[in-house]
């Protein structure tokens, strides 16, 4: 049986984005849909200078900047369910922090992925855990 370490250099995962906090989960990002957007460029519109008024080129720029990072974000988060995909039938070493703040490390063979809010957890046995806790895979 042959075992791979993820180390800094293998970007089989991305570095963990999310920070937990009891059982919600955030991004660690900032993250803008459609609607706040739009009120931004209507605030942007209202206080803007008359005297010297922003193009409406500008305003088509940011709209199609806005629209590809929406796309590359929708690609990243269906990358990380591919991941994790990948994993069913292999064992995993993961590290975790329990209640008293102490990390431990666990070996098991993911069962099945859930998806939760666009984050991938592994099913292994009766614990569930973020891709992002996994430390080394082996066949």
């Amino acid at each position: 049986m042959s075992t791979s370490s993820v180390s800094s250099t293998t970007s089989y995962w991305k570095t963990p984005t999310t920070t937990s906090s009891d059982s919600t989960s955030t991004t660690g990002t900032s993250s803008l849909d459609f609607e706040s957007f739009v009120e931004l460029l209507a605030t942007e519109l209202k206080y803007q200078d008359p005297q010297d008024p922003v193009s409406s080129t500008e305003y088509v720029a940011q709209m199609a900047q806005f629209a590809s990072l929406d796309k590359l974000n929708t690609i990243g988060n269906s990358m990380d369910a591919y991941q994790a995909y990948d994993l069913i039938g292999k064992s995993v070493t993961y590290s975790t922090t329990d209640s008293s703040g102490a990390t431990t490390s666990a070996t098991g063979t993911v069962d099945s992925v859930t998806i939760s809010s666009s984050t991938p957890y592994l099913n292994i046995g009766s614990t569930k855990i973020e891709l992002s806790s996994v430390v080394s895979v082996s066949s």
